[in-house]
């Protein structure tokens, strides 16, 4: 599974405990989904691709699903932590609602990040429900049933920084409190590997944040 964050978008250029609105890629974010684009085409070959339904994650999609030739399947479960009510269901862009000033979800995970919106603990199982869904051997394997033999796939997500988080905190199995940032740069890309075997892992990170298709002043 690759995970790439959007580009760069007018939201990201504001203070979102004052205001946060479903807005588009500024240029350089357009032109970091192009580079990422055609990065992916040359170096990886997607059978699944899916994008998060925020304004910012759909333009992204669409302009490496232009290079690569695939189109995503949009997906409410990849919504970044806000913009979803508690019971998952996606918040309206006109209604969209500033985050609470100096409150970091992975440091108070149970209480919403919004006035009406979720918590960072409801954010990651609906994160996690995603992963479930799409890799169901990995629900399996964890129930200790036997997982069925396939082919391989390479399942491409576009989705955002906070998503990228909790995919982190759901393959490694972190509890709630113990904190670890992941920072990830527009545009940068994660790969991770179900793959269980006897007395080893289930899940592998491979990399994560490549940003080989960005120049140092376009790394934001």
């Amino acid at each position: 599974m690759y995970l790439v964050r959007h580009g760069q978008s007018h939201v990201n250029l504001g203070d979102l405990t004052v205001e946060h609105r479903d807005e588009p890629l500024t240029d350089l974010g357009q032109e970091q989904a192009t580079r990422a684009g055609h990065w992916i085409n040359q170096h990886l070959h997607i059978t699944e691709f899916y994008a998060s339904s925020v304004a910012r994650t759909v333009q992204t999609a669409q302009i490496i699903a232009q290079i690569i030739r695939q189109e995503p399947t949009l997906q409410d479960g990849l919504r970044e932590i806000g913009t979803c009510h508690a019971d998952g269901s996606p918040v309206p862009a006109a209604e969209f609602e500033p985050f609470t000033p100096e409150l970091w979800g992975t440091l108070d995970p149970y209480t919403p990040v919004t006035a009406t919106g979720e918590s960072w603990m409801q954010f990651r199982s609906r994160v996690g429900a995603f992963i479930e869904e799409i890799v169901p051997s990995a629900r399996r394997h964890r129930l200790g049933m036997t997982a069925p033999e396939g082919d391989e796939r390479r399942i491409l997500v576009v989705a955002h920084a906070g998503v990228i988080e909790a995919v982190f905190e759901y393959i490694f199995e972190k509890g709630p409190w113990s904190v670890v940032a992941v920072e990830t740069h527009h545009t940068g890309i994660t790969h991770v590997e179900y793959r269980p075997q006897l007395n080893r892992p289930d899940w592998w990170l491979h990399y994560h944040n490549l940003t080989h298709h960005l120049t140092d002043e376009m790394r934001t």
